[in-house]
């Protein structure tokens, strides 16, 4: 029977490989962090959410004034168009309503649309103001972890609560981690058509 010689090599070389892989797989330190919960903790966090808060609270009260402008034009074309429609009156009485009525209206459209305007400035700043105050958060805790996990030594550290806001599973990950992408990807491409993947 033949051998490859070659074939042969590549396989126990390959073997001898993964060995290696497994062993040091196996002295990897891995830690998890609850990412959601150290947010929650974090003291910083309810500092923050009061600014957020207090931003919110301060939004609404602007709106709050405009919506109450907006109410007073309201009952005042109300009263308006009453008189309009009270043929007791004189008719230069009623035409002169009108008129001030036609004008509170265009008043009054401008006006709800200026509030709907504020209203979507409001809530935009406010939903920026929060994606960035949980960006810094999140960033602050993200420093603490790999200070945290250098000093102790760990390999692979995971988000045992996928924060979205950490955007990663992985918090953390140190060279002693073996990284097989190039593997996979040779391995996926292995089929390729000649000149397909590569071009």
């Amino acid at each position: 029977m033949k051998v490859n010689l070659p074939a042969a090599l590549s396989v126990i070389a390959a073997a001898i490989l993964l060995t290696g892989v497994n062993a040091t797989a196996q002295d990897l330190k891995i830690a998890v962090v609850d990412m959601q919960s150290a947010l929650n903790d974090y003291y910083k966090t309810d500092l923050e959410v009061k600014k957020i808060n207090d931003l919110a609270e301060e939004k609404r009260k602007n709106l709050d004034e405009r919506q109450a402008a907006y109410q007073q034009m309201t009952n005042q074309m109300a009263e308006l168009d009453k008189t309009v429609r009270d043929t007791s009156l004189a008719e230069s009485a009623r035409k002169e309503s009108m008129e001030k009525l036609q004008a509170l209206a265009q008043e009054r459209a401008a006006k709800g649309k200026e509030i709907a305007d504020a209203q979507r400035k409001a809530s935009s700043e406010v939903m920026e103001a929060r994606q960035e105050m949980e960006a810094t958060l999140v960033k602050e805790i993200k420093a603490s972890v790999d200070a945290i996990v250098e000093a102790k030594g760990f390999d692979l550290v995971f988000d045992k609560s996928f924060l979205p806001k950490a955007n990663k599973a992985i918090l953390y990950t140190s060279d002693n981690v073996p990284d097989v992408t190039v593997e996979v990807t040779s391995s996926l491409n292995a089929g390729a058509p000649a000149g397909g993947a590569s071009e």
